[in-house]
């Protein structure tokens, strides 16, 4: 396929990239996806999209350096406070970089320079309890590279004015983030910007938060990417604190409107443009979850004076036929069959007849379907090896109905032109059963036995393990948060339990951790073992009377990045009591919390830090359920990190491990 050129046809093929992602045809979407970045290697959108791909996939490793590059692409102009933070964490753990040179590789050292040194020697200092001398050590620094070097002295002055924050001084960091203003060049800098509104948001008076809103709307005007969607929900959160509910009310359609494009959510009207111009089935569209579009289906019934006569351009009666299908589209997935029907049929393309088929089988007319789907392989101009239309046909081959699939597929030049299809289909999407089950039909239909057996037997292998993926024991997705350069990150990993057979009455004890955990979280994951043993035993005495004849063990996935803090005690749980129990744990939800131990039977959730990264790392993931504790409920009530509608459709808060389990195993008696 040819290049992807052009402002609009790249904004098309990325919709059309984010809609397949939300049908969950995740290979077709990386392959749109892909010749975008064959392109434009830099585009942040593509790189974005793909990353929440592999993010999906559970390639962690892809997704991170999907991630990174997007990181150091969105610095540009605005990596101060990231430079920083860095200096910060670094100060806090000496080990892994503050001194006089930093490890680059294996027997590679780089010597930092020496102003770079005064300044993390600034950190150390209120690292060490001692904030006026780093704020000193700050000015003097910015004092003497104000003439010699702008950007290090603006460095050194955000940095005094954020240990002043950081160490309750407000005031005088917002004075410090004024005067910077005053200095050449420095008027319009993002980093002071985004420095200014969070400092004025502390001060919290009503002035300090107009002033916060002033830079605010500059910021909005001025950001690309997530951090413009961020800007977009502080600002509705400093507009409803100042009283101006309308301000804010129209922030929070815009907060949730760039929050959904950003996480590559599309709205139905996205869908059904995208649709308009790929066949995407009906009952597939219908049966997916879109954000409502801007267009009621109502204003829809007239699709308009359709170009007749006289020479019209091809592109406009493309862009015509396009618009009366998207029209007709949208009719249909409202429910107005009857409407859509009467548009497609003004159009006589392939497309058009794909959709009527839908409509068919919406209306339980089989056969008429098939006569029309069948149709649509010889139209002129039209590619005769759509996998999607060839797929059904193979799935219904059988029986009276499927006669005349059965004869179109008998000849050899269909036959060849369908195994094509379903090969390229699987060179997409390797894992999925669906093309190796259709592609033993075809065998099948051809006589060639073997291949067909071959085929089938790859397919029934493939599902059974599709099968298990989503119904694991013990295996349990957990909210989490990284860090690239002190930028949160929210995304969704795995932790694993598993049993083994011993001795009856010999078992009952952990035996292996696994992963890259510290040592807090090892002597966590072993504390929260004997917690979940004794509240199974304890509550569910019927179901865990094996539980003391098999040994246990636990792993942490991303093994190459160490895993810490305690807020995995809940999913660990969980984990836990999916093997104590021997049931699956439903693998379109994800858990975050801290396991505390009241009682041998009362288990108790407490909240965790950076839960607003974490509900953005569930919604990114395309999740249907993250489980938070009850007291990270505030934290959403207004978030400027996440739209309420997305939080409340999304997060369920638990108080207690109880209330987790009626969630997670909803049918246990």
């Amino acid at each position: 396929m040819s290049p992807v050129a052009g402002t609009a046809s790249r904004a098309e093929h990325l919709v059309q990239a984010s809609v397949l992602v939300e049908l969950g045809e995740l290979g077709a979407g990386e392959a749109v996806v892909v010749r975008l970045l064959a392109d434009q290697p830099l585009d942040r959108q593509a790189l974005s999209l793909l990353g929440k791909i592999k993010h999906i996939r559970g390639e962690l490793s892809a997704a991170f350096a999907c991630w990174a590059q997007l990181h150091a692409l969105n610095a540009e102009g605005q990596g101060a406070h990231m430079r920083l933070a860095s200096m910060l964490r670094l100060a806090q753990d000496p080990e892994r970089g503050a001194g006089e040179f930093l490890a680059l590789g294996q027997n590679q050292l780089w010597r930092k320079p020496a102003a770079l040194l005064e300044l993390e020697g600034a950190f150390r200092l209120f690292v060490a309890l001692r904030p006026d001398e780093a704020r000193a050590a700050c000015a003097r620094l910015a004092q003497k590279s104000r003439d010699q070097d702008r950007d290090l002295f603006k460095l050194a002055v955000l940095a005094e004015a954020w240990i002043a924050e950081l160490a309750g001084d407000p005031p005088h960091a917002a004075e410090l983030l004024e005067q910077l203003g005053n200095e050449r060049g420095f008027a319009g800098d993002l980093d002071r910007a985004i420095a200014l509104v969070r400092v004025y948001e502390l001060l919290g008076r009503a002035e300090d938060l107009e002033k916060a809103i002033h830079v605010g709307e500059y910021l909005v005007r001025t950001l690309h990417g997530f951090e413009r969607v961020g800007a977009l929900g502080r600002l509705a959160a400093l507009c409803r604190a100042v009283g101006r509910s309308d301000d804010a009310a129209d922030y929070d359609r815009q907060f949730l409107a760039a929050f959904r494009a950003g996480m590559h959510r599309p709205t139905l009207a996205e869908a059904v443009t995208a649709a308009a111009g790929r066949y995407l089935p009906l009952a597939r569209l219908a049966a997916a979850h879109f954000a409502a579009g801007d267009e009621p289906a109502a204003a829809l019934a007239d699709a308009g004076p359709v170009a007749a006569g006289g020479p019209v351009a091809a592109a406009e009666l493309d862009a015509a036929a396009a618009e009366r299908r998207r029209r007709a589209l949208t009719l249909a997935l409202a429910g107005e069959r009857g409407a859509a029907r009467s548009l497609l049929d003004r159009g006589d393309e392939a497309l058009d007849h794909k959709y009527l088929a839908d409509l068919d089988l919406l209306d339980g007319l089989a056969e008429p379907a098939i006569r029309r789907l069948l149709a649509t392989l010889d139209m002129p101009g039209e590619d005769p090896g759509d996998p999607r239309v060839i797929g059904w046909l193979l799935d219904h081959a059988a029986g009276h109905a499927g006669a005349p699939i059965r004869k179109q597929f008998a000849r050899p030049e269909h036959a060849r032109q369908a195994v094509a299809a379903l090969e390229a289909q699987i060179r997409e999407s390797p894992r999925r059963p669906a093309a190796w089950r259709q592609l033993a039909v075809l065998h099948q239909l051809r006589g060639d036995e073997k291949e067909a057996r071959r085929c089938a037997e790859r397919a029934a292998a493939l599902a059974s393990a599709e099968a298990r993926r989503e119904s694991a024991v013990g295996r349990v997705l957990s909210a989490a948060v990284y860090h690239f350069a002190g930028r949160a990150k929210g995304l969704i990993h795995e932790v694993w339990a598993a049993r083994k057979p011993v001795a009856p009455g010999h078992g009952g004890f952990l035996d292996e951790i696994l992963g890259n955990l510290t040592a807090e979280l090892t002597q966590a994951v072993r504390n929260t073992f004997l917690a979940v043993r004794e509240y199974a035993r304890a509550t569910m005495p019927h179901r865990t009377g094996d539980i003391l004849d098999f040994a246990y063990s636990y792993k942490v996935t991303k093994e190459d990045e160490p895993s810490g803090g305690l807020s995995a005690g809940l999913p660990t749980a969980l984990a836990f009591l999916s093997v104590f129990l021997d049931r699956p744990v439903p693998q379109d939800l994800a858990a975050s919390g801290m396991l505390v131990t009241d009682a041998h039977d009362v288990l108790v959730v407490r909240p965790v830090g950076e839960a607003e990264w974490k509900v953005r790392g569930a919604y990114n993931r395309n999740l249907r359920l993250v489980i938070l504790p009850e007291g990270n409920r505030a934290d959403f009530e207004r978030s400027s990190q996440v739209p309420h509608p997305i939080s409340a459709e999304l997060v369920r808060f638990v108080p207690d491990l109880d209330s987790a389990v009626e969630l997670v195993f909803r049918d246990l008696d």
